[in-house]
Parts: structure tokens; sequence; C-alpha cells
């Protein structure tokens, strides 16, 4: 069901791309203003949802995935043209495929929805200030990813352990 909770992540999820074009054409005002609606539409989203009773499977599906590919279109496009480290680009990408990959198969299997917890959310948070503080900054920006980073894969061992628990 298409509800205004949903909208806001479905035009998060549809701006994604556009972040890609933006730091392509080294127009990082672009960027931010993609950033900047991403960041007001994950705000906005759950908390419509709870106030309106607007919950819904498909809500706990957009919201995740819209995040996923803000940031990974984020990473990838920082790797291409600011010099991102590998590394923390890899890791990130390559934890998001295993993690959307459990969360498909737990789908599949028991018909539910993993809900998100507070470290993926935090993570989600930290990634976005260190995506922007690496486009003014490299050096910090680089360590703002790093903690992002460890408390995505704190997320992805407590989503893991969820998971495993409930077969």
């Amino acid at each position: 069901m298409m509800n205004l909770a949903n909208l806001l992540s479905l035009t998060r999820l549809l701006l994604a791309p556009f972040i890609m074009v933006f730091f392509s054409r080294k127009n990082l005002i672009g960027v931010i203003a993609v950033w900047a609606v991403a960041a007001l539409t994950d705000f906005l989203d759950g908390r419509v949802a709870r106030k309106l009773g607007e919950i819904s499977e498909l809500g706990k599906i957009l919201d995740p995935i819209a995040d996923k590919m803000t940031l990974s279109f984020s990473f990838i496009s920082l790797m291409i043209w600011y010099d991102l480290p590998l590394w923390l680009g890899v890791i990130y990408i390559t934890k998001e495929i295993f993690q959307l990959a459990g969360g498909l198969v737990f789908l599949k299997r028991k018909q539910k929805v993993i809900p998100s917890n507070y470290w993926g959310k935090a993570s989600t948070f930290i990634f976005f200030v260190g995506l922007f503080l690496y486009c003014l900054n490299s050096q910090y920006g680089v360590v703002v990813l790093s903690v992002g980073l460890i408390l995505s894969l704190i997320a992805f061992y407590t989503y893991s352990r969820n998971i495993l628990r409930k077969n």
C-alpha cells in the first residue's frame, strides 16, 4: 500500500542515482541537495508512519533499501571521483549485499521483514555525517566513515544473530 510514509521512502530511493550524476559532474551542491532531501525524508518517513498509523510491510522494506541505495551510490561515487579509500567502500557494499541477501531469505522463509535496529539507524546517521564531512575534509571524513562502518558491522552482527535465533 502506497501511503505518505512510503512515498517519502520511494522519493529517497528514486533520488539515489542522482548522487552519481552530480558527483560525476563535480556538482557538490547537487549532491548535498540530494543528501539533504534524503536525510529529511529518512527522518520524516518513520515519524509520519507512526503518527498516522501507516506502518506497513512495504515501508519496512522501502526505507532500508532507500538508505542502502543512497549510501551505496555515495560510496561508489566517492571511490571513483574523490579517492575514498577502496577498503571503506568495498567493506560497506559487501556487507550490504550479504545483509540484503539474508533479509530476502528470511522474508521468503518467514514472510516477515526484520525491523531496523538502533545500530543500523545510528550507522546510517554517522555515514551521512561522514560523507558530508569527507567532501569538506577527507581525513576527518574517513575517520567518521570508519566509525559508521564499525556501527554498521555491529548492526549486521545483531541482524544475523536475530535471524539465526528465529530459525
